[in-house]
């Protein structure tokens, strides 16, 4: 999750020279079994047909986990397009290794990936992905000490070897300079990667409206994170998102019915009231909210969980709004929550780049309480493929409200009003029924 101060920049200028744009390369086999849709991305098959690492291991696990080290670079270097790679769900086979006079190995492998383009940039064949030549630590440190300085979106910070993998910008010409010196030749790997459309997009699905209302009511679980661990101004980014989110239920929905924490009158929320319940009668139907400040996932206090873990059973919407720790909150996220038979859901993870971190934990936690029906059911999850602004957080969950009340705008129509750098996209959507019967 970003600040404004930290916002990306994309040069899309470079971007045909800084890729390596070609109009050859074979089609992909058989597509993605993950259905997507967004008002910004399409879904694509990135397939690698001949994927070059070099290593000193013989072991395929310990070469699987260092190629899965390399294809990381893959979000920074898509980020840089508006792009995104849902690396969770990487296909990968290994399919040769072959000796080199040094004592390592020249693998080659072949692998696909899931990839949200952006919807408005012409889809190539191919392109040529630049990564590290090699995956273990002390090569990817060799990497990280030559194109740190060159190699990087303008909003880098705190960079580490640890981390360079998302700030990594290929596309820059001072990058393209480095990275055609000869003395940096053996950091670099070099190949194509085949673009298809995947058939698995979808077009005109909705959340399962009836399915939500059919209790009479929208039950809203939105949760915020700080900008900074320990923040208690209301200047920081998170704890101002949260602000935002009061005064724009208010505004938007008028005085609630019910208010469990008597905030006084044109007072900020902030960190003296991290939790408020408040549910709205409004004439298209009933809101129930609660909206919890935290400092982040990571380190959330019994009495978060325990809240938290009873409103997932009856909640209709569950957000998490904040940062993603590099995938580490996310994960953690996804672990948290309760869930009950017959309760359809839709999460909205809203940080930075949540379609590369989401993995099926949410989803078959779904499934497993609900057997004999489809993984996706009774689950649908809007993620980003692209960095968001705190800023937008609010607006993005109210977004998501006011579709519930209007019980018609499909998935493409609400992210249209989503803010579009942050490209969100929705899966588990291709069962959706609406206005159909659930």
């Amino acid at each position: 999750m970003l600040t404004k101060r930290t916002a990306l920049a994309v040069n899309a200028v470079v971007f045909t020279a800084a890729l390596g744009l070609t109009a050859c390369g074979t089609q992909g086999p058989a597509t993605s079994d993950l259905k997507i849709d967004s008002a910004h991305s399409i879904g694509v098959d990135g397939v690698i047909t001949n994927g070059i690492i070099h290593t000193r291991s013989t072991s395929d696990s310990a070469i699987e986990r260092q190629i899965q080290a390399q294809l990381q670079y893959m979000t920074g270097q898509l980020n840089g397009i508006n792009g995104g790679a849902d690396l969770n769900r990487l296909q990968l086979t290994i399919n040769e290794k072959i000796p080199e006079a040094d004592g390592n190995f020249e693998v080659h492998y072949a692998a696909k990936v899931l990839i949200a383009w952006r919807r408005d940039l012409a889809l190539p064949e191919s392109y040529e992905l630049v990564l590290p030549a090699r995956g273990e630590g002390r090569s990817l440190s060799s990497f990280f000490n030559a194109f740190q300085d060159d190699c990087i979106t303008p909003s880098a910070h705190d960079m580490s070897t640890g981390n360079f993998w998302y700030y990594y910008r290929p596309q820059p010409e001072s990058c393209l300079a480095r990275m055609n010196d000869p003395v940096n030749a053996d950091l670099i790997a070099r190949f194509p990667i085949t673009l298809n459309p995947s058939v698995e997009n979808t077009s005109g699905k909705s959340p399962e409206y009836a399915k939500i209302w059919e209790d009479n009511r929208a039950v809203i679980t939105a949760v915020f994170g700080k900008y900074e661990d320990g923040a208690t101004a209301n200047n920081d980014a998170g704890v101002a998102a949260y602000n935002e989110m009061y005064a724009m239920l208010r505004s938007r929905f008028g005085e609630p019915a019910v208010q469990d924490v008597a905030v006084p009158v044109d007072t900020k929320p902030g960190v003296a009231y991290p939790a408020i319940h408040m549910i709205f009668n409004t004439p298209q139907g009933t809101l129930d909210v609660d909206i919890l400040l935290i400092d982040g996932i990571l380190s959330t206090n019994e009495a978060f969980k325990t809240r938290y873990n009873e409103r997932t059973k009856i909640s209709d919407l569950v957000s998490y709004n904040g940062h993603s720790g590099l995938g580490a909150n996310i994960r953690a996220l996804a672990r948290m929550g309760s869930f009950q038979p017959d309760q359809y859901q839709l999460f909205f993870v809203n940080g930075c780049d949540t379609f590369a971190y989401v993995d099926n934990a949410l989803r078959d936690a779904h499934a497993a309480v609900n057997p004999g029906h489809g993984p996706s059911k009774f689950f649908d999850i809007i993620t980003n493929a692209m960095p968001s602004y705190f800023r937008s957080n609010a607006d993005n969950n109210v977004a998501l409200m006011q579709a519930f009340l209007s019980r018609s705008k499909t998935y493409r129509q609400i992210l249209t009003s989503f803010d579009r750098t942050q490209r969100a996209v929705v899966t588990g959507e291709e069962d959706n029924a609406w206005p159909q019967a659930f």
